[in-house]
């Protein structure tokens, strides 16, 4: 490209640099990135270096150039570290040097699974993922008790600074003893692989809290009791001269006794300056939207810097978002850390208190000088906000946390507060407190509904689930371990679709609210979690529910109690009975027509003999329906079930050894040609990047439950060319299509949840949620099960703008049985192809 004419030496702001600089790209200009930088006054340059650099970044590798950091230092020579923090920042949030927790999951598979064992400690499950490694469940054998073992693997375990931090964890976690932070209990090092043992806490991390409840957000005083316990995990980290620097919902847990553990010191640094720091000054470690201003910038942190994260986490406990999130791009969420007005929270939830507010733009002040000094101190005002509003809500005025310092006020204690507040408040499957603090705005920690028909003023239940103005769904899912993105993304597209209709007046007045609970894909736990909607939490009907495994145990539960299970994420045939169960409706097709599919395809497009493809499933009920489609499509080629060879592995397992060396050493007397998959996403990618290595000319396909978009990542972090060819079969259309329906579901999920890439799961959690939403608009204002069930029996010809017309009849119970193809490119990408 030619370079742009300048103009001349008049100063610029930052931002006035910003924009002239996105203005010649735009044009399709080269911009001078060092004239416009020297333009910027000095004392300014520095931070708008940070901002300019990786917007360069972005767009030259759009380009596919590949610019090194020597580029920029050679015109930045004396902003060294500001260049190298850019890099940093571009590559940990947005560039080639990202690691999704999948991946991660894939490299420890190689490192240690289910089963195996760790000195005395037997590794029993996966209880999730971060950015430096996978966190294991796990069984002491000498002492007897469960633990949790971190293990840093991956690209990690080759980085010396990497297992530095996660020495340094244990270290600094290790030194500390307090109710409020995760304990270490030992540090094993084997095969110069590093693990790290540490107390297992069960319950969910506040995110999680947040994403189970039908606003997003938490009642003002669950939030502000939370961030009063971070404050004291904080004020004693901070006493050792210890800072966290990734303080976040995420990072904090709520136990199943409601208690608030502080996790993840990964990123924690000595505050003294010394050579076993973390970090050095010029280096970026954090999340973007949970950032003080001198870590976006790349100065040196402090515990300050712990404080302004905390307000930032409190922003986000009580609005359902971090301040900035709306910019998107992590880049400009830190520029606005720097230099943006923090919004006011009342601004988004005008109920809460004018303290919050208060509270919320001093623990975020710019200067760290301007901040709380203490954790102590912001802890303090938090207490006084608790109580001044107890008081003003009996006294029936409103209050504000004074401006005078904290350090002059006096301390409310929590047993003070707790005499006369009923704590209660639900988590996952099991039956914690429910409705911690419930505040002014009549809102809960979740979405569940508490309240009797006592002629009291409260909502009225006309039928279960159902009063005045609340419609109550719930659902059971997979919300954490190896297939969390299936359940995550199927509640993120219901959830678009019914925070529409609420802010439209919802259903005949009535609000759709909407439980979700995970049960980690395991079917025991997903009944407990049924038992728990339909006997604890007056639920109206389930929908969406994840898995065939589950369905084998909740979907005759909801049947036996008369209560809808509605559009789970499941093709079994068990949920599709001839004549159908009353109780059970479903959206999508079967595994059973999906596995037909491919093998259609197989045969017929790409011209590989019947007796020359074979099947990978899951060992349960879901391989079975997949492997049972395939059956029956091969039958009609005169193949019987004996001749087709079947491989599988273990649910909830990463160990496919077995599957692999059977259809490599058996190869020669198969001839094996196609592979019919039905697994899960990583499962799937280890399986063809196995096989592929010793059969190149192998082909693929999947079927939908796989998980389109958390594979395609797989693969992308595998090598993409390892999944370039693979074929997904797809029961909605695809995510980017001009359909009018697919439209309508992109513009909500880009309004309400823009954290979101579109993709096929959200798109079908979309679709469920619309369905529904059809028929409980034709059941009218008098709703009850079976009103809703006659009135689904009697659509026809709904159009959703999907392509399928939706007809229900008794004899009918399934809406869709078209079948997509999608075929992966090298690129990660999936473009759509023919079955037919």
């Amino acid at each position: 490209m030619e370079q742009s004419d300048q103009p001349g030496n008049d100063s610029l702001t930052p931002a006035e640099a910003l924009e002239e600089f996105e203005g010649c790209w735009e044009r399709g200009d080269r911009p001078d990135l060092q004239q416009i930088v020297e333009r910027i006054p000095e004392d300014q340059r520095r931070d708008a270096l940070i901002e300019l650099i990786n917007r360069d970044l972005v767009q030259r590798k759009s380009l596919q150039e590949n610019p090194s950091v020597n580029d920029y230092l050679k015109l930045f020579p004396e902003n060294s570290p500001t260049v190298a923090a850019a890099f940093d920042v571009y590559f940990e949030t947005v560039g080639d040097g990202t690691r999704s927790g999948q991946s991660i999951v894939t490299d420890a598979a190689s490192v240690i699974a289910v089963g195996d064992k760790v000195g005395k400690y037997e590794i029993r499950s996966i209880l999730g993922q971060g950015g430096m490694g996978v966190v294991f469940g796990a069984f002491d054998t000498v002492i007897q008790r469960e633990v949790a073992i971190k293990l840093l693997c991956g690209n990690y375990a080759d980085n010396e600074n990497a297992a530095t931090r996660l020495l340094k964890e244990a270290q600094t976690a290790g030194s500390l003893h307090h109710p409020n932070i995760v304990g270490i209990y030992d540090v094993l090092i084997e095969n110069d692989v590093y693990f790290v043992v540490m107390e297992k806490v069960g319950g969910k991390n506040i995110s999680d809290v947040m994403m189970s409840t039908e606003t997003g957000r938490l009642d003002w005083r669950t939030a502000t009791r939370i961030i009063c316990d971070c404050c004291d995990a904080l004020a004693a980290a901070h006493d050792r001269g210890l800072i966290h620097r990734d303080v976040k919902p995420q990072n904090i847990m709520l136990t199943e006794n409601s208690q608030v553990k502080l996790l993840d010191f990964g990123l924690a640094k000595a505050e003294e300056s010394s050579q076993t720091a973390l970090t050095v000054k010029g280096t970026i470690l954090g999340t973007p939207d949970f950032m003080s201003p001198e870590q976006c910038g790349a100065d040196e942190v402090t515990s300050l810097s712990d404080i302004y994260s905390l307000g930032v986490t409190y922003y986000a406990l009580l609005t359902g978002h971090p301040p900035f999130m709306a910019f998107g791009d992590p880049l400009k969420v830190m520029y606005s850390h720097r230099y943006d007005d923090v919004p006011n929270v009342r601004d988004d939830v005008p109920s809460l208190p004018a303290g919050c507010d208060v509270i919320i733009q001093r623990a975020m002040a710019k200067s760290p000088a301007d901040r709380y000094q203490s954790a102590r101190d912001l802890r303090v005002d938090l207490d006084e906000i608790l109580r001044s509003e107890g008081m003003s809500t009996m006294m029936g005025s409103p209050s504000v946390v004074q401006s005078q310092p904290a350090s002059k006020r006096k301390r409310l204690s929590w047993s003070m507060l707790a005499a006369g507040v009923a704590v209660l408040i639900a988590l996952g499957s099991s039956p914690f407190v429910m409705n911690l603090f419930r505040g002014n705005d009549g809102n809960s920690a979740t979405d569940s509904l508490s309240v009797k028909d006592v002629g009291d003023g409260n909502p009225r239940h006309l039928f279960r689930g159902v009063t005045n103005d609340t419609i109550h769904l719930g659902t059971t899912t997979v919300f954490n371990g190896p297939n969390e993105e299936l359940g995550r993304n199927m509640v993120v597209g219901m959830r678009a679709c019914f925070r529409e209709l609420n802010s439209q007046g919802g259903i005949h007045g009535r609000k759709i609210e909407l439980t979700v609970l995970d049960d980690r894909y395991d079917p025991d736990r997903a009944l407990e979690n049924m038992e728990d909607l339909f006997e604890n939490r007056n639920t109206f009907a389930v929908i969406g529910n994840v898995g065939t495994p589950t369905a084998r145990l909740t979907a005759p539960y909801a049947s036996q109690n008369h209560l809808l299970f509605f559009a789970p994420f499941s093709g079994a045939s068990l949920l599709r009975e001839e004549p159908p169960d009353r109780y059970v409706f479903n959206y999508r097709a079967s595994y059973e027509e999906e596995t037909a599919a491919l093998v259609r395809y197989f045969i017929l497009n790409l011209q590989i003999p019947p007796e020359n493809i074979a099947v990978f499933a899951q060992n349960d009920s879901y391989g079975e329906d997949g492997f049972r489609g395939v059956v029956k499509a091969l039958r009609a080629y005169n193949i019987p079930e004996s001749e087709i060879m079947r491989v599988g592995y273990e649910r909830n397992r990463l160990n496919i050894d077995s599957a692999v060396n059977q259809i490599l050493d058996e190869n020669d007397t198969y001839d094996i040609r196609a592979v019919v998959m039905v697994p899960t996403y990583q499962v799937a990618a280890q399986f063809v990047k196995r096989v592929r290595a010793e059969e190149p000319g192998m082909k693929y396909g999947a079927v939908s439950f796989v998980g389109s978009e958390a594979l395609a990542e797989e693969f992308r972090q595998i090598g993409g060319e390892i999944g370039d060819g693979v074929i997904v079969t797809q029961v909605v259309p695809h995510f980017m299509s001009n359909a009018t329906g697919v439209i309508r579901y992109r513009d909500l999920l880009a309004k309400y949840y823009p954290e979101y890439e579109p993709g096929f799961l959200s798109l079908e959690g979309f679709i469920a949620a619309e369905f529904l939403v059809e028929g409980l608009k034709s059941a009218g204002r008098e709703l009850t099960t079976e009103s809703l069930i006659d009135a689904l029996h009697a659509t026809r010809d709904l159009d959703l703008g999907i392509g399928p017309i939706i007809q229900f009849s008794p004899s009918n119970h399934q809406a869709s049985r078209k079948v997509w193809g999608t075929k992966l490119t090298e690129s990660g990408r999936f473009v759509y192809i023919d079955l037919e």
